[in-house]
């Protein structure tokens, strides 16, 4: 009886170290949920379900403290532009948050230096096709009409 109440001790205070030393070491044990704190220094991650958005204009900030949110399934087609930080102009916010891209600010994204508007058609420099003009005898590979 002895060594079966020392086994139980021995398992009961492994398991007690076990809790303990989970607790200490990994200060957070499970991702955060919907709505809750993200990122920052402590560099917490988002539920498989969510990411975590940043407040505007955080795209260089690593340390920047967001919230998890649930990304939308769709959007409706609003042209209200935004830049991502990944540099794209999306058609509205919605847009921007269904494809999970932090936002940089309202309003289009600056055009790249060599970026330029799509130019016109340019127009054709071949001379337009003229009615078909009767063949001449001679113009006949055969000679014959």
């Amino acid at each position: 009886m002895p060594l079966r109440f020392f086994h139980s001790v021995a398992i009961l205070i492994a398991m007690l170290a076990m809790a303990i030393g989970l607790v200490i070491g990994s200060g957070r044990l499970e991702a955060a949920n919907l709505d809750e704190a993200c990122g920052g220094p402590e560099k917490i991650t988002c539920n498989s379900a969510l990411w975590c958005q940043k407040a505007e204009g955080q795209c260089k900030a690593e340390d920047a403290p967001g919230k998890c949110d649930k990304a939308p399934a769709f959007c409706m087609r609003v042209s209200r532009p935004v830049c991502g930080c990944n540099g794209k102009t999306y058609a509205n916010d919605c847009e921007r948050q269904k494809a999970k891209v932090q936002l940089d600010h309202a309003g289009a994204c600056p055009k790249e230096p060599g970026e330029s508007k799509p130019r016109p058609a340019a127009k054709s420099k071949a001379p337009a096709k003229n009615p078909a003009k009767p063949r001449s005898p001679a113009a006949s590979p055969s000679g014959r009409t």
